[in-house]
């Protein structure tokens, strides 16, 4: 086997290897979620007492391919009724699960993310124990990584907020955006 021969069949292989790894991975799973590192912004406000709170968090997250959604979040907040700010830390977990959707030309689909937002200081106003949960949609920059679900920015509005373990949702009208910066990021647990 010549040189060029030789080159050629390991360009082949790369090409295949790139091209048909996100389908196999994307069909295997069965329940296909996102995994890897993700840039977490969350915006809007919560309705907390008769106060509507003003909300803008950041945070890195990590979902690995099971779905496990798990990280950090740090938030500022300004209640003008009462006239108070503040930033609260704190860690997240939850979960992540595929609702439905095309990932075809428009490589986007549907995705639930539930997460409980725990405080590192005690709570207090709207530092407090917050379960929110979003609807996101995912769009690409690229559309060759439609099967590649590492890739893309993730769009999401919330449909229920609850705070302080109440056991119904607090009015509240928040968005959020989950970005992950390359493909195939995924941590194997």
């Amino acid at each position: 086997m010549n040189k060029r021969s030789f080159v050629g069949m390991i360009a082949a292989a790369a090409m295949v290897a790139a091209v048909g790894a996100g389908p196999l991975a994307f069909a295997k799973s069965g329940k296909p979620t996102p995994s890897g590192n993700m840039n977490l912004r969350l915006q809007g406000y919560e309705i907390i007492g008769p106060n509507q709170v003003s909300i803008l968090g950041i945070g890195q997250e990590i979902v690995d391919t099971g779905g496990s959604f798990r990280g950090d979040e740090t938030f500022t907040f300004v209640d003008p009724a009462s006239i108070t700010t503040g930033v609260c830390e704190g860690s997240i977990a939850g979960a992540i699960a595929f609702q439905g959707g095309s990932f075809g030309a428009g490589g986007q689909g549907q995705f639930n993310i539930t997460m409980t937002f725990t405080p590192s200081t005690p709570a207090s106003g709207a530092c407090d124990t917050t379960v929110t949960t979003l609807l996101c949609n995912r769009t690409l920059v690229h559309k060759n990584l439609a099967n590649d679900l590492n890739a893309g920015q993730y769009h999401c509005v919330a449909t229920s907020v609850k705070v302080g373990g109440a056991a119904t949702p607090v009015p509240a009208s928040m968005d959020g955006h989950l970005d992950i910066v390359s493909g195939s990021n995924g941590p194997t647990g």
